[in-house]
């Protein structure tokens, strides 16, 4: 739910911004946070993510917990 709301806020508050949405992929942030905590349980200090741009801001924001303010200064 988190994923697809700041989608949408995104959506609207910048709105002329190149950005790509979670159009298709909604399911991906919650398998990939559960995906996360179990690293973390199992002892994983790093960890490596190569994705393309669909999605991004999402992850970086509802996985990674980079600050939103950080997001939105570097738009």
């Amino acid at each position: 739910m988190w994923a697809d709301e700041f989608s949408n806020f995104l959506a609207i508050k910048f709105n002329t911004a190149k950005r790509f949405g979670l159009e298709g992929t909604e399911s991906f942030i919650p398998g990939m946070k559960s995906c996360m905590d179990a690293l973390q349980a199992g002892g994983a200090e790093k960890v490596i993510i190569g994705m393309p741009h669909r999605g991004r801001l999402n992850v970086l924001a509802n996985i990674v917990h980079k600050p939103l303010e950080t997001i939105f200064a570097e738009m």
